[in-house]
C-alpha cells in the first residue's frame, strides 16, 4: 500500500473506516470537482482505468441527479460514490476497488453501505473546499488590489506614453499570470505586446472585431475597449491566456475595464484631446532626446501658429475653431505621419523633423500651408479662410536657450523655430519663413524673447525704476505761474542696478503681452511716490504724465485698477496726466473713450501722444477728452530747417488754440528750436535742452525748484517771441 499524494495521511482514518465496512476492499481514489487525485490508496497503483470508468466519474462530478456508478475493470470492479456538500453540490467522488469476485452489489447499495463512513468523509472535504476557496479568493483579491496600486504608481510618473504603456502591460502579464498582453491604437501607431506573441487566431478574432460590436471575451482572448475623449472606441486592451488565471468573469471584467481606464488617462496626458496629437510634454522630452542624441545635421523644427483663429471662433462659434484645428492636425498627420508632431496650445503646433534638412523642412511647411490654404469654414457671408504662418529653425544645441528662460516661447529649444513663423505674420500671414542671424527683425524677436524672463523678474521684483523729465512752459500761464510739470517714465535695472534704456526692452513687453504688467506697476508706484509728498506737491500745482499702452486701454479691469489706485492713495486726480498714443486711442476705440471719459469726470487729465502722425489726426479730436495735444518727435527735430514740419506744428498749434488746448512739443534740444515753438504759439516744451530724465522721488523732492522755461532761459519776450 502506498499513498498517492500528500493527502493520503489526512485521509489514513477514514481509509481504515472504509475497510471496516468493506474487508475485501483492494484500494480507494479522491477525485477532487476538477477530476485531479485528492488522495490515493491501492494496492495496484497500475491498473488501468478504461473509458468507461472516466465516463462514469466525470457523471459524478458533473451531473446533480447522479449519485453513484459500478463499472467493470480488469480483475476488479469499481464503486464510484459521489460526494456533496451541504448545497448537494458535488464536490468530489470516491472510487471504491473490488475484486471481481467480491460479494456483488449494486452502485447505489455500496453506497448505502459506507454511508456512515463518506458522511465524514464529505463534512472533511466540504470544510476543505471551503477553505481553500476562502484562501483563493483572498490570494485573488490580494493580487488584484497589487495590480491595481501598481498599475495607480505606473502612471504618476512624467508623461511618456510608451514607457507608461510598457510598465501596465508588463504588470498585467506578471499578476494575471497571462500569456499576453497588448495595447492595439492604431490610429496612434500604438502596437505594444509583452510577453509572447499573440497568435494568428487570436489577430484574426481582433481583425473580426473592429467594428463598433462588444469587445469581450473569445475564447481563451479577453478584450476591453480604449476610449477616446469623446468616448468612441480607438483602440483595444488585449489580454491573451485567461483560461490560466485564477480570476471570475465579474473579477475579470472589473479588472480590465480598470486597467483600461488608466491608459485612457495615459492617452489623455500624452495626446491632444482635439487633435491626437503628441502632448506638449511629451514631445519636448523627445524633442530634447533628439537633439542630445544627434551626431550629424541637427533635426529641423517646424513652428506653425493658425492665422487669425479668434475669427472663427468669434464669428462661426468654438465648435467650428475645433474643425480649423482638427483639419490642420489631419493635414499634419497626412504630411509628415513618421515624424513627431504636437499641438502645442491653442493655435500653436510643432513638428520636429530628424534627419531633415532646412531647405526640406521648408518644402514640408509649404505644401502643409498650401492645403491648409484650401479649406474654407462657415457659409455664406459667414465663412473662415484657412492660412497658417510658419516658422523653421534647426535644433542644434546652440540655438537653444536656457532652460531658466522665463520666456514665452513654448520651450527653449522652439525659440528659432518660433522667432521666425513671429516674421512670417509680421511680413502678411500665410507664409514659411527660416531662421536667419543675419535678419534684423528675426535678431529683434531673438533679443526680445531673451529679455522677456528679465522683465518678468523686473515686475515680480520691483527691479524698476521711475525717472521723471521736466516739461516747462515756454510762455508764463495765464494765472502768471510756471506750474511743475514732468513726464513718468521707468527703466529696467540690471544686474549692476545700472538702468536699462526703454528702447531695449519695451519692444519685448509689447510684443509678448507685458504692457498692462508694467502699465500697472508704473501708477502704483507713482501715486505712492506721490502720495507722499502732497503736501509740497498740492500748492505747487505739479502735473505728472503717465503713458499708458494699448495693452492696458484694452483690457476690461485696468480702468477699476487705476480708480483703485486713486482711491487708495487719495492723490488728486487732476495731478495725473495720462498720455495715449494717437494710434493706441483709435485701435482701442470703444474702450478708450470710456476709460477718458470716467477718469476725466473725476479731474483726471489726457494727452494725445505723438499727434500728427495718423492719417486723421485732426479728426479724430472730436472723438476725444483730451486736454494736451503732443506733437511727436519728427516734426520738433528738424523744425528749423524743414518748412513741411513748420507747417504741421503751426497747424496742430492754431487747431489747440481754437478748441482751447495745450500743445507739448517732444525732443526739444536747442535754442533755435525752444524760439521756433514760442512763435508758433507751443505752450509746452520737452526735451534734453531742460534736463536729461533723473528718478522721479528726486524729481518730487524738488519739485518747488522746478522752473519754466523763463528761470531756465532769457524770457520768451526777451527773445522776440
Amino acid at each position: 500500500m502506498e499513498a498517492a499524494d500528500n493527502n493520503s495521511h489526512v485521509f489514513a482514518d477514514y481509509a481504515a473506516l472504509l475497510r471496516a465496512f468493506l474487508p475485501q476492499v483492494r484500494g480507494f481514489y479522491c477525485y477532487g470537482k476538477g477530476g485531479a487525485s485528492l488522495w490515493s490508496e491501492v494496492s495496484n497503483p497500475t491498473m488501468p482505468l478504461t473509458p468507461a470508468y472516466e465516463a462514469a466519474l466525470a457523471a459524478l462530478l458533473n451531473e446533480p441527479s447522479a449519485n453513484a456508478a459500478r463499472v467493470e475493470l480488469a480483475g476488479a470492479v469499481a464503486y464510484l460514490v459521489a460526494l456533496r456538500n451541504e448545497k448537494d453540490e458535488a464536490i468530489a467522488a470516491l472510487a471504491i476497488l473490488m475484486p471481481a469476485d467480491a460479494l456483488p452489489m449494486t452502485a447505489d447499495g455500496c453506497a448505502q453501505l459506507i454511508l456512515p463512513a463518506s458522511r465524514t468523509l464529505q463534512r472533511e472535504l466540504s470544510l476543505r473546499v471551503r477553505l481553500l476557496e476562502g484562501y483563493r479568493k483572498l490570494n485573488v483579491q490580494a493580487t488584484e488590489e497589487r495590480l491595481l496600486h501598481d498599475v495607480e504608481r505606473a502612471v504618476q510618473g512624467p508623461p511618456d506614453s510608451e514607457a507608461m504603456l510598457v510598465r501596465i502591460l508588463a504588470l498585467c502579464s506578471h499578476y494575471l499570470q497571462v500569456r499576453s498582453a497588448a495595447v492595439l491604437i492604431p490610429d496612434k501607431s500604438i502596437a505594444l505586446v509583452h510577453g509572447a506573441a499573440l497568435t494568428e487566431p487570436e489577430l484574426t478574432l481582433l481583425r473580426k472585431d473592429r467594428g463598433e460590436s462588444p469587445a469581450g471575451e473569445s475564447g481563451d482572448l479577453y478584450t476591453v475597449r480604449i476610449r477616446g475623449a469623446d468616448r468612441a472606441r480607438i483602440g483595444l486592451l488585449v489580454l491573451a491566456g485567461w483560461n490560466g488565471a485564477d480570476f471570475s468573469a465579474k473579477r475579470r471584467s472589473r479588472v480590465g475595464r480598470y486597467i483600461a481606464s488608466h491608459i485612457e488617462s495615459v492617452l489623455e496626458r500624452c495626446y491632444d484631446s482635439l487633435t491626437g496629437l503628441m502632448a506638449w510634454p511629451v514631445f519636448e522630452k523627445l524633442m530634447a532626446t533628439a537633439v542630445a542624441a544627434s551626431a550629424g545635421p541637427a533635426p529641423a523644427l517646424i513652428y506653425f501658429d493658425i492665422d487669425r483663429l479668434h475669427v472663427a471662433n468669434d464669428t462661426l462659434g468654438r465648435e467650428v475653431g475645433d474643425q480649423v484645428l482638427a483639419s490642420f492636425a489631419a493635414i499634419l498627420g497626412e504630411e509628415i505621419a513618421r515624424h513627431a508632431t504636437t499641438r502645442i496650445a491653442s493655435d500653436r503646433f510643432a513638428a520636429l523633423l530628424v534627419d531633415t534638412d532646412l531647405k526640406t523642412a521648408r518644402e514640408v511647411a509649404e505644401r502643409i500651408a498650401a492645403r491648409f490654404s484650401r479649406l474654407e469654414f462657415g457659409e455664406g457671408d459667414r465663412r473662415y479662410r484657412a492660412s497658417v504662418s510658419a516658422g523653421i529653425g534647426s535644433a542644434a544645441p546652440d540655438h537653444l536657450l536656457s532652460a531658466d528662460d522665463d520666456a514665452p516661447v513654448d520651450g527653449g529649444a522652439l525659440a528659432t523655430a518660433q522667432i521666425a513663423c513671429g516674421a512670417a505674420k509680421d511680413r502678411g500671414r500665410g507664409r514659411v519663413e527660416v531662421y536667419q542671424p543675419a535678419d534684423l527683425s528675426i535678431v529683434q524677436r531673438f533679443d526680445d524673447i531673451q529679455l522677456v524672463g528679465a522683465i518678468r523678474n523686473a515686475i515680480d521684483n520691483g527691479r524698476l525704476a521711475l525717472v521723471g523729465q521736466p516739461i516747462v512752459r515756454i510762455k508764463t500761464g495765464a494765472d502768471g505761474h510756471d506750474h511743475s510739470y514732468c513726464e513718468v517714465l521707468v527703466r529696467m535695472l540690471g544686474e549692476d542696478d545700472q538702468q536699462i534704456s526703454p528702447s531695449e526692452f519695451l519692444s519685448a513687453a509689447e510684443r509678448y503681452q507685458m504692457m498692462e504688467d508694467l502699465d500697472r506697476w508704473v501708477v502704483a508706484n507713482t501715486l505712492e511716490l506721490l502720495s507722499g509728498s502732497l503736501a509740497r506737491l498740492a500748492p505747487a500745482k505739479a502735473r505728472f504724465a503717465i503713458n499708458l499702452s494699448g495693452q492696458s486701454l484694452g483690457s476690461e479691469a485696468f480702468l477699476g485698477f487705476v480708480q483703485q489706485q486713486l482711491e487708495r492713495s487719495r492723490v488728486p486726480p487732476e495731478m495725473l496726466c495720462f498720455e495715449i498714443t494717437e494710434t493706441v486711442a483709435v485701435a482701442n476705440l470703444q474702450r478708450a473713450q470710456t476709460f477718458m471719459h470716467t477718469l476725466r469726470k473725476t479731474g483726471c487729465r489726457f494727452s494725445l501722444d505723438d499727434f500728427g502722425t495718423g492719417l486723421s489726426s485732426f479728426a479724430y479730436l472730436k472723438l476725444f477728452p483730451v486736454d494736451t495735444l503732443k506733437i511727436d518727435g519728427s516734426f520738433i527735430r528738424d523744425l528749423t530747417t524743414n518748412v513741411v514740419s513748420q507747417s504741421v506744428v503751426a497747424a496742430v498749434s492754431e487747431v489747440a488754440r481754437v478748441m482751447q488746448l495745450e500743445t507739448v512739443a517732444e525732443f526739444v534740444q536747442d535754442e533755435a528750436t525752444l524760439t521756433l515753438l514760442g512763435k508758433l504759439g507751443v505752450t509746452w516744451a520737452q526735451g534734453y535742452l531742460f534736463g536729461e530724465p533723473t528718478l522721479l522721488a528726486e524729481r518730487i523732492a524738488s519739485v518747488t525748484e522746478m522752473p519754466g522755461v523763463a528761470g531756465l532761459h532769457r524770457s520768451a519776450d526777451a527773445r522776440g517771441a
